[in-house]
């Protein structure tokens, strides 16, 4: 599986391919809640451990849009 976009799904997050979750999702839980990839799994059993891994690599590889993705909100 990889990391898709649909505009149809999420409106047009990035997803982790056949499983709807999205990227922001695995992130937030690993990097603000602490959770390691192995737990996440169990927060998200549609996941094996690579999709989560594969998840994270994309959110790190565009951290700069998924930053000020959050914080237009913020700002309006």
């Amino acid at each position: 599986m990889g990391i898709v976009r649909d505009s149809e799904h999420s409106n047009g997050a990035p997803t982790i391919e056949g499983t709807g979750i999205r990227v922001k999702d695995v992130a937030s839980a690993y990097e603000h809640s602490g959770y390691g990839p192995d737990e996440i799994t169990q927060l998200y059993p549609d996941l094996s451990l690579g999709d989560v891994h594969r998840a994270l690599a994309y959110y790190y590889d565009h951290i700069d849009d998924f930053r000020s993705a959050s914080s237009e909100p913020a700002s309006a």
